[in-house]
Formats: structure tokens, sequence, C-alpha cells
């Protein structure tokens, strides 16, 4: 005899479905990102693909979200739309929350560093710019060894670090980030930013 469906078995996949889907537009952000020329602080493509995946990742996260709500990259997801619109108050208490439920979360704590920074560059005052440097400069310090954001946070630092003009110590951190990137774009705005002392 044939069994019949029951109403736990006949209900859609749709938030399962928008979680993949998420994960699919932040892997072509990704791509995006990595063919992009660099953009100081870490920046991403302005092209109307890029804002199309923005605009798809936007739309796709409600739903990823209401079905994994405790999942921090959904959380730092929401973090980088914010980020890529410029709401950089917004961005950073996504990036909060993605720390609060994973405090070691090195895509989180980079994210959270670039909001600071970005928001640093637009700042008029410059104490408070500083400071927005200086805190920025403390997330991707805290970015653990071995993530795979860990490049791009000493990439991030040793920038900033010139920017409030601790050039020593932006130098030994521009040398360590060199010594695993020695020819890329990126490694090149590096050493045109970041001089030895």
């Amino acid at each position: 005899m044939t069994e019949l469906p029951t109403a736990a078995s006949r209900r859609p996949a749709l938030p399962a479905l928008g979680f993949a889907a998420a994960l699919v537009v932040l892997a072509a952000l990704a791509l995006l990102m990595l063919r992009a020329r660099p953009v100081i602080v870490t920046g991403w493509p302005d092209s109307p693909a890029g804002q199309r995946a923005f605009a798809a990742l936007a739309h796709q996260l409600p739903l990823a979200i209401a079905e994994r709500p405790r999942d921090p990259r959904l959380r730092a997801a929401e973090g980088l739309v914010d980020l890529a619109g410029r709401r950089f108050d917004s961005a950073a208490r996504h990036y909060q929350h993605a720390l609060s439920l994973a405090p070691s979360y090195g895509e989180a704590r980079l994210g959270l560093g670039v909001t600071l920074g970005m928001k640093a560059a637009d700042e008029s005052d410059g104490s408070r710019a500083r400071g927005l440097r200086l805190r920025a400069i403390s997330q991707f310090a805290a970015v653990p060894e071995g993530d795979p954001c860990r490049a791009l946070a000493i990439y991030d630092r040793a920038l900033l670090l010139e920017r409030v003009g601790r050039k020593e110590e932006a130098w030994r951190w521009a040398e360590d980030y060199l010594r695993g990137d020695p020819g890329s774009a990126w490694s090149l705005a590096l050493k045109q930013e970041v001089q030895e002392p």
C-alpha cells in the first residue's frame, strides 16, 4: 500500500532554497571582487553587474535569515549589502550582530573593519576619522591566524596604520602581506601606499 504524503513532507523548501541562492550570490560577488581593480580600503566592483548581484543578495537574504536566524554568515552578508550601499551605521550593526553570534568570525571582523575605515574616509573631523581608523585596525588585528580573511585583514591593517601615521608598524604588516602575495595588483597598490620608513 502506498503512503500518502504528510503535511510536513509537502512543506515547500523555499527557505532552504533562499539560503542556497544567497550563498550562490555571495560566491558570484566574490568572483567579481577578485576580478575587479583593487580599490582602497578593500573595494568591490561598482559595475552594473556588481550592483545587480548586491540587489539579488539583498532580495534573498530575508528568506535565508528566516530559515537560519542565528547564522553569522547571513548577518555578515547583511553587513556587506549595507556596506556596498554606503550605509555604514547599519553595516556596522549587522557585522556586530554576526560577531555576537561568533566572536572569532574573521569575515565579520574584516567587514566591520572595512566599514569603520570607509566611514573614516567620509569623516570631516580629523580626530574622529583617526578614532574610526584605530577601531578598524583593532578589528583587522582580531582576525584569527589561519582564517581565510587574515591576508585581507593584514593588507587593510597596513594601509590604515600608514594613514594614522604609524609608518614602521604599517611597513612590518605590509611586508607580512607581501611575503604571501608578492606580485598581484593588490600588492602593487600596497607598495605604492606604504613605503619603507
